[in-house]
């Protein structure tokens, strides 16, 4: 419990000692019963808090349905993934599932205390995700600090980022060694080079070796002061490294059609612009973004989840649109409609979505993980 501040408390104190002196004097003072109302009024008990515990053993699991959605003549289907005992439960949905990877038959969920669960991954006959017990100490990982984002390498990498502090590169559930890169690191499928964004930091490109790393500013370059700064971006909400391409939305830093649409832009590791997605007028429509939460391949394409608009748009890899889906029907998801914070696509092509929502009105936001084929 926090201590009270005394200063805060001082004028109830005045009013209890004045109250007091009155009612020796006058037992019936207008004065005296006007303190005492307002020392009762401000000493009022506040209704008990209910422990997240509690509200947990009230609430009922969430039950999906999913609904087929067809993009450009493909048949979508989203699998709920099976967690058994495990289970992602929070006060807050927009942080319960905050980043996922997928390498080889195994998925990595960061969950919202920062911590690294590692899962077998068995799709015959659905999605079943089963506690690996050689990832870290019984299947959970706890790094140096709170993890919130992750990228893996085509060999089985995978670098894990706190976003402000460093990032780690681990090997099978191993910490090989720290990267002194503060960001949201996302490395080439090589594993020879990374970007590094973070929010409206400048951006780095990082160089890795067996077991080091070495970062330097990028072409974006202080995003947050507009007398220096340099590139497109004012803000970074995500990005991608697909092939030898980069992939990174954001906030343009000059408003476009009176606005500030949320807009990709393709680099190559260079910084040279090799094109742009994302519509730039005011309809909201499906080529539109409200929010960049995740980008992927997907099939032969690029994927995005907008967490916003709760839908995922597939896009061909030079930027032209090919359609979008509506995430909470596709999942099949009751009211309030989910929140989406990642995108991650495994070897067989389909795609790995977290999603959360809470259960009914019980402030339990619960996780949930969807396998979903046909792209």
């Amino acid at each position: 419990m926090s201590r009270p501040n005394l200063a805060s408390i001082a004028p109830v104190i005045g009013l209890v000692l004045a109250a007091t002196l009155a009612c020796k004097k006058d037992e019936k003072s207008p004065a005296a019963a006007s303190a005492s109302a307002a020392v009762q009024a401000s000493g009022a008990p506040k209704p008990p808090q209910v422990p997240f515990e509690e509200k947990v053993k009230a609430s009922k699991p969430i039950v999906v349905s999913p609904v087929a959605q067809t993009v450009a003549g493909k048949k979508l289907e989203a699998q709920p993934c099976k967690l058994g005992d495990k289970s992602f439960l929070s006060p807050n949905a927009s942080s319960t599932i905050q980043a996922i990877e997928i390498v080889g038959d195994q998925l990595l969920v960061a969950d919202h205390e920062g911590l690294l669960h590692g899962f077998k991954v068995s799709t015959a006959g659905g999605c079943t995700l089963s506690v690996d017990a050689s990832f870290g100490n019984g299947g959970v990982l706890k790094l140096p600090n709170k993890i919130e984002h992750l990228s893996k390498t085509d060999s089985g990498l995978v670098v894990a980022a706190s976003g402000v502090f460093e990032s780690y590169v681990l090997d099978h559930g191993k910490k090989l060694f720290d990267c002194k890169a503060s960001g949201h690191f996302e490395v080439e499928p090589g594993g020879k080079w990374g970007i590094v964004p973070w929010v409206n930091s400048t951006v780095e490109l990082v160089e890795l070796s067996k077991d080091s790393c070495k970062s330097q500013e990028w072409v974006l370059k202080n995003l947050s002061d507009d007398a220096k700064r340099q590139g497109f971006f004012k803000n970074v909400n995500t990005s991608a490294v697909i092939g030898d391409k980069i992939y990174m939305g954001g906030i343009p830093a000059a408003k476009i059609n009176d606005g500030e649409p949320r807009i990709v832009v393709i680099y190559d590791k260079a910084g040279k612009e090799l094109g742009r997605f994302g519509s730039t007028d005011k309809s909201f429509g499906d080529d539109s973004f409200g929010w960049i939460h995740g980008i992927s391949a997907c099939g032969k394409n690029v994927c995005a989840v907008d967490g916003n608009f709760r839908r995922m748009s597939v896009w061909s890899t030079d930027g032209k649109f090919i359609g979008a889906v509506k995430l909470a029907t596709l999942f099949g998801l009751p009211a309030p409609v989910a929140w989406i914070n990642d995108i991650a696509q495994a070897k067989d092509g389909a795609v790995f979505i977290p999603a959360a929502q809470e259960r009914g009105a019980s402030g339990v936001s619960e996780g949930l993980v969807f396998r979903v084929t046909g792209l």
